[in-house]
């Protein structure tokens, strides 16, 4: 059921509203309070003695009028403060057990009195009559952050990750990165830091099924707690299971678009007393084309013009298992093991051709490419939680490894031929490059409330993360033998150790205005080792990045939040790699080992009104700003691309938001308006200090309709935008996607159709000295599928138990 825990503390409340005339104890007297004891007991289940969530417990006094009254906490505890001596009868009700008789109690002054627990009996009787029909949103824009609950969104059902994060308003993907607000976003799941980026980081979240995705939140400003690495945080929450006994789902997708697509899975719980089993099997199939033409001008002398044709079809599976366990009332471990298994085959052609600016062409080239693709990611973590004392003192361990280990093997044959001379070449090339990506992570997180007032945060952080490629390329000789080629083959690897700590520490100043303050210092050690070369690259380098935040509540429907970061902008491991990488006969990418982490300085403001209207704007400054650069071997005519830091950057974001409820909520539409600005300055390449401001605008709406059928319709567009080296074009695209409940409500059938029109393609031009290129980047979007899931087992409405295990604990550091 739906909201579950909420439901029934509404519930509760409501049946107990009659007999409750105050809420928790009435005000006690200075003279009461210096002599009245305290009252405290635990609500739990007689069979299982598990505890009780949000009971009503109600203590009233033999021989008077006045009633004091409280509610269960999450462990089922309960207490009243300042009770005054004398003799009082104590009542609880809990929604699906039995009302047990009125116990006596008797409070002798100035003596704290200690109940045995209160045992209710269950019914035996599922819960009737009681509907929950509000649902959420499939986008929830908050003040502070922004929430999409996959699980609602008929359009995600049978899709993956990566499809979901291009559907978040006022994100973008751009070359593997993901930016929010003009600022690179930090990338988790389950709270835990995948370090990875570019094609890794693509390929991940594209074997991730949406079916295991609970909800993603994208945080502008995220708090001290958080790596300083990147601006923004996007982290990616996984189901977990919340429902006593035994039960699961099974779902089934089959979709096309020019080629057939399949997909399916298996959740499977199991939950009792102290253990908490939830695991689940995934599978994946999915094949689609990409289309990328470039036209290319040299010194307005000569162009290059390419048209490349590949079909790609990927394979993968995902397997994971949690485990918790609660070892005291007071203590919990927890297991989480996630493996996700992937394939890839592509099968592409390419076509260039060599000609004078406005003369006949001169040379040709057909490039045929075969390759596939083998990665392994398995993820293994340790949390362990413990309530160090009554004033809300919480210590956090979390032990985390995980690698992705990749596997490429590709062949190049080209056909080459020379217009002028009449003279035909051939050639072939081909490259096997294991790789391996391990990321171990420790780390310790306290917490501790000190009155309503102040609350301290404070923690330490290990990381380790190792990147080895071992890239060979080889050329086919004469009788058909492969040569090593020394100028591709290299053998690289990097090394990066972080170690941090931090501190928070919110201040509550009135019943309008709050404070965070916030400082994390980072030293970091990295060895980039070409043990081709047999070069080393060492750095040290130690940072402070500190934080503040103000929030003012205006009134009750309106709140302000000011805020000041300074962060870190990491580069991705393969620009470190000096070596030259084959992309196509005219275009290559090349690392810079010399590349420097950029810095910058965050502002921000944003306000919210009513839960419907969330504005915001932000500013940043970047020093030794990271941006993508090309250059023109004058040997070759080869376009290369590379990284490198420019002197600074500024970068300016305004984002608007508004929810509206239509029909009594029948209707749900989120509108989504932001404008991003991006200026680079470079003294040495003034090319790429051109911008523009870029607005981005989407819609989605959600309608609920009769029988439990809901349909939902997301539109997305995007003006021109320059800014560095590239210059974008408008884009646009939509989807649609209608579900309906079946087989008594227990199974949804939906059916999804993205990009309807085929629209969505990615239209730019890129700056070099003395080149421009003229882009087209068409991967298909346009697909229909069909989508079925089956729920199974015990459907019993019964006490729900908030568990927070360490991956959830990530979780709540963007709420703060």
């Amino acid at each position: 059921m739906k909201h579950a825990s909420a439901s029934l503390l509404l519930v509760t409340a409501l049946a107990a509203a009659p007999a409750v005339a105050t809420a928790q104890t009435a005000p006690a007297s200075a003279a009461q309070r210096a002599t009245a004891p305290a009252l405290r007991g635990i609500v739990a289940d007689s069979a299982s003695r598990q505890a009780l969530a949000f009971a009503t417990v109600v203590l009233q006094p033999a021989a008077a009028a006045l009633v004091l009254s409280t509610v269960s906490n999450e462990q089922g505890a309960f207490h009243f403060e300042a009770v005054p001596a004398g003799r009082y009868q104590l009542l609880v009700r809990y929604i699906g057990y039995k009302t047990p008789a009125p116990l006596a109690v008797e409070v002798s002054a100035g003596q704290p009195v200690a109940l045995a627990p209160v045992l209710l009996a269950a019914t035996g009787q599922q819960l009737k009559g009681v509907t929950v029909t509000a649902r959420k949103p499939f986008i929830e824009q908050r003040a502070d952050k922004l929430i999409l609950n996959v699980a609602e969104s008929p359009i995600a059902q049978g899709g993956n990750a990566s499809e979901v994060l291009s559907r978040a308003p006022g994100v973008i993907e751009q070359g593997g990165r993901y930016l929010v607000r003009g600022k690179t976003a930090l990338v988790l799941i389950d709270g835990k830091a995948t370090n990875l980026g570019g094609n890794d980081l693509a390929d991940l979240l594209a074997s991730l099924p949406s079916n295991t995705l609970d909800k993603v939140e994208v945080v502008a400003n995220p708090s001290a707690r958080y790596d300083a690495n990147g601006g923004a945080v996007i982290n990616i929450l996984t189901k977990k299971n919340s429902a006593f006994g035994t039960n699961g789902n099974v779902s089934a997708g089959a979709g096309a678009g020019r080629f057939a697509r399949y997909n399916g899975g298996l959740l499977l719980s199991y939950r009792r007393d102290k253990l908490n089993v939830f695991g689940g099997l995934d599978y994946q199939r999915t094949k689609q084309y990409r289309r990328f033409d470039s036209n290319r001008v040299l010194n307005q002398e000569a162009r290059i013009d390419e048209a490349s044709y590949s079909v790609t079809e990927r394979n993968s599976q995902t397997a994971r298992i949690n485990v918790d366990y609660d070892l005291t009332k007071r203590s919990s471990v927890g297991l989480q093991i996630r493996g996700i298994a992937s394939a890839r085959e592509t099968n592409g052609n390419t076509h260039s051709a060599v000609a004078n600016l406005n003369g006949p062409i001169s040379a040709t080239n057909g490039l045929q490419t075969n390759g596939t693709g083998r990665g392994f990611n398995p993820t293994i973590s340790l949390y362990y939680r413990t309530l160090l004392d009554s004033a809300g003192g919480e210590l956090k361990l979390n032990a985390d490894y995980l690698t992705f280990n990749k596997r490429f093997d590709e062949q190049y044959h080209n056909a080459g031929f020379n217009l002028q001379s009449e003279d035909a070449t051939a050639s072939a090339l081909r490259t096997y490059s294991p790789a391996t990506n391990s990321v171990a992570s420790f780390t310790a997180d306290y917490t501790r409330s000190f009155g309503k007032a102040t609350a301290l945060e404070a923690g330490l952080k290990s990381l380790r993360t190792v990147t080895d490629n071992d890239i060979h390329w080889e050329n086919e000789g004469e009788g058909g033998t492969w040569l090593n080629d020394e100028r591709r083959t290299n053998h690289f690897v990097y090394r990066e150790y972080i170690n941090a700590g931090y501190a928070s520490v919110r201040q509550t100043v009135s019943k309008t205005v709050g404070v965070q303050l916030g400082l994390r210092a980072e030293h970091t050690h990295s060895e980039g080792e070409s043990l081709t070369l047999n070069q080393q690259n060492k750095r040290d380098y130690f940072n402070l990045f500190p934080s503040v935040a103000l929030d003012y509540s205006m009134s009750e429907k309106q709140q302000w939040n000011f805020s000041y970061q300074r962060k870190i902008d990491r580069f991705r491991f393969d620009i470190v790699n000096p070596f030259l990488t084959y992309i196509s006969p005219y275009l290559y990418y090349q690392g810079n080992p010399n590349i420097r982490p950029s810095f910058s300085h965050n502002f921000s403001v944003s306000h919210s009104y009513n839960s419907a209207v969330a504005t915001s704007l932000s500013y940043g400054r970047h020093t030794n700003a990271l941006a993508s650069v090309f250059r023109r071997d004058p040997a070759t005519s080869v376009l290369i691309q590379s990284d490198a830091n420019l002197s600074r950057a500024t970068t300016l974001d305004a984002n608007m938001s508004l929810t509206k409820q239509i029909g009594g909520g029948a209707i749900t539409t989120v509108n989504f308006v932001g404008a991003t600005y991006v200026r680079f300055y470079s003294p040495t390449m003034p090319w790429l200090n051109q911008s523009s401001v870029g607005v981005m605008a989407s819609s989605n709406t959600t309608v609920n309709m009769p029988n439990g059928m809901r349909a939902e319709l997301n539109l997305f567009y995007r003006t021109p935008l320059t800014y560095g080296a590239y210059s974008f074009k408008a884009q646009y695209n939509g989807s649609i996607a209608v579900s309906k409940p079946v087989l008594k409500e227990k199974g949804t059938l939906t059916l999804t159709v993205l990009d309807p029109l085929n629209l969505q393609v990615n239209r730019y031009n890129t700056r070099a000295e003395g080149v421009q290129a003229y882009s087209l980047d068409k991967t298909e979007t346009r697909f229909v599928r069909l989508n079925f899931s089956y729920r199974f087992g015990n459907q019993k409405v019964k006490a729900i138990k908030t568990r927070r295990t360490g991956i959830e604990s990530e979780k709540m550091r963007l709420e703060n």
